[in-house]
């Protein structure tokens, strides 16, 4: 049987089996036609060896597979067009977590003067865009896989309802107390986050397989860009008339009782915004057909009976390392871990900076608009850094995009002090290009994981992956609360810049490759 020809087993020529262009009938007509040829070779596989079983396996599944990829290459096209579309507006809703920062001015203030404790500062606070993180970053491995349970669309839309439930209920925890908030806006939020997060990104990637870095970079530019729109409507609906804050013993706060009025409604209006969004992404995010995407490991399975077209070979990801991983084998790996450290240390940049930002400028910049408008410019960057380091790894090389993204976090992290000194100017620079540094982060360890370890498991393995950030949020905000008041804002800059120069310095031990000895 090891020699036998494989139109022998399915009635047809290797050619006929990619499915013949000259075929009558629709697509899913000569799928069927093909399936009832293939019937004797599956009742065969009942007989013969485990070795013979085995190839004849792999040579149905990838005569199925061709036959039901006769889906033009421009209807495909604008399908995971519209499917990345949906993906960007999905987070765009799901990116609001970055807003904390401009919102945590009002929300603290609120707590201090209607609900309590009376003493909340903002480093306390930063606990709440914390817990977004610790849950977003445990759970996303449980959305991995209802993602490839229910699929995307479904999983999407669960994450969605518990984020914009957890945003609406904000509305009564805030006049009670700071730990209701953390359950509603921090844990519900963190919860939907997790669940939809992941399902967007690895459905665009599997209708543009061979695009991963610069897809993934779209869809999360969605969920970087966030805050450019939302931080205006926040500001806008709660402090119109840019009233500053009143200078106290602890910091600055807003006592005006229009701004403290309009705080809580603000998360209603929040809500039905993100609500709208959600439903329209959801009804874009399609699923690519599962045919389409030939990870390595089919590949190496049915070339031995007959190679692949020159169309499918294009489809292919060149990058791609051959492993297809499940996750339990996923962690014993070297490049996870070094991925995974290289990521924990990362991330401390964005805990930092994305959730007290403004606080650091209103020490010396006494404008309230501004500061929201930096915030705003800072989301742009934020969404442009994404596509552009995602850009660079598919064009070079996940290694060599992530030493330069840490490069340059340490170069800004350095010097992100002397923007006190140095006014508006510099430090809306600064800002920026710390945004569009650190975004580049969740552009390539999506990529990387899905080249690493498999495209079949990619939601999953990038959930465990993720978990990174759990911990990355949890050291930042400890450090914050408890030693920020001794070391000062140059002690928490250069921590932050330590830690993207020790990222550096492991991600340069990265050792994963392409069969041909190539970086991934």
């Amino acid at each position: 049987m090891a020699g036998t020809n494989t139109g022998d087993i399915t009635g047809q020529t290797p050619c006929e089996s990619k499915g013949d262009t000259n075929s009558t009938g629709t697509p899913l007509k000569r799928w069927i036609k093909s399936f009832s040829m293939n019937a004797d070779s599956t009742r065969l596989i009942k007989d013969g060896t485990d070795s013979n079983r085995q190839q004849r396996r792999a040579l149905i599944r990838h005569s199925a597979e061709s036959n039901m990829s006769n889906i033009g290459p421009r209807r495909r096209k604008w399908r995971g067009m519209v499917a990345v579309v949906g993906g960007i507006f999905i987070h765009l809703t799901l990116g609001t977590m970055y807003t904390f920062g401009n919102l945590s001015p009002y929300l603290v203030s609120y707590i201090r003067e209607r609900s309590k404790p009376s003493n909340l500062t903002y480093e306390m606070a930063t606990w709440i865009f914390a817990t977004v993180s610790i849950v977003h970053g445990s759970f996303m491995y449980f959305g991995g896989l209802l993602d490839k349970k229910l699929g995307a669309r479904l999983t999407v839309l669960i994450g969605c309802i518990i984020q914009s439930a957890g945003v609406f209920l904000t509305y009564f925890s805030i006049k009670h107390s700071f730990y209701l908030v953390i359950i509603t806006y921090g844990v519900m939020f963190g919860l939907g986050i997790a669940l939809a997060y992941g399902a967007a990104i690895t459905c665009g990637m599997r209708w543009f397989p061979k695009h991963k870095g610069v897809i993934s970079g779209l869809v999360v530019a969605g969920y970087g860009g966030s805050a450019f729109i939302f931080n205006q409507v926040q500001t806008a609906y709660i402090n119109p008339d840019n009233l500053s804050p009143t200078e106290t013993p602890s910091g600055k706060y807003f006592d005006q009782k229009e701004i403290l009025d309009r705080t809580p409604t603000c998360f209603l209006l929040l809500g039905g915004c993100y609500i709208v969004l959600q439903l329209i992404g959801t009804l874009f995010v399609v699923d690519a057909p599962e045919n389409k995407i030939l990870s390595q490991q089919s590949e190496n399975q049915s070339e031995r009976l007959f190679p692949l077209p020159d169309e499918e070979r294009e489809k292919m990801d060149s990058r791609c390392s051959g492993n297809n991983l499940k996750s339990s084998a996923v962690v014993r790996t070297r490049a996870f871990w070094t991925m995974w450290f290289t990521f924990v240390l990362n991330i401390e940049t964005k805990v930092l900076v994305s959730s007290l930002y403004k606080v650091f400028g209103q020490n010396f910049i006494h404008d309230d608009h501004f500061l929201s408008l930096v915030g705003s410019f800072a989301s742009v960057f934020n969404c442009l850094g994404r596509v552009f380091w995602g850009y660079l790894g598919d064009r070079f090389s996940f290694r060599d995009a992530m030493l330069g993204l840490c490069t340059f976090t340490f170069a800004f992290m350095v010097t992100f002090i002397a923007t006190e000194e140095a006014g508006k100017a510099m430090f809306v620079i600064w800002v920026c290009a710390i945004f569009f540094t650190f975004s580049g982060n969740f552009a390539l360890f999506p990529m990387a994981t899905a080249r690493s370890f498999g495209e079949e498991n990619a939601g999953p393995n990038y959930g465990i992956l993720f978990t990174a950030v759990m911990v990355s949020s949890v050291l930042g905000t400890v450090f914050a609360s408890t030693v920020s008041e001794r070391i000062g804002w140059i002690g928490l800059f250069y921590f932050c810049a330590g830690c993207s120069l020790a990222g550096g310095i492991i991600i340069f031990t990265f050792n994963m490759k392409t069969p041909k000895g190539k970086d991934i």
